[in-house]
């Protein structure tokens, strides 16, 4: 599963992050006490044909792929889209 996250015709991390740069913008738009640290959770992947209903040692499931992105770098990636350095 992580090759296919990986493949560059999928970009599927940089969707994640864009995801969640939109998501960080809507919540301070809408949350009068937001806090991305708080409010911000990240993004998962469901791959439907991986995932067998089984939990590996890890306790991570088949067919999820979880990410959060550090927090500096949504808001640094929020400045960036804002025109800002």
């Amino acid at each position: 599963m992580r090759r296919a996250m990986a493949q560059p015709q999928h970009d599927y991390p940089l969707q994640a992050f864009l995801y969640t740069v939109a998501l960080h913008r809507y919540l301070r738009w809408r949350l009068a006490d937001y806090d991305p640290s708080q409010h911000l959770a990240g993004s998962a992947y469901l791959f439907l044909r991986g995932m067998t209903g089984t939990v590996d040692v890890d306790g991570r499931s088949h067919g999820v792929s979880y990410w959060r992105p550090p927090t500096d770098a949504v808001l640094a990636a929020d400045r960036v889209l804002a025109g800002g350095p």
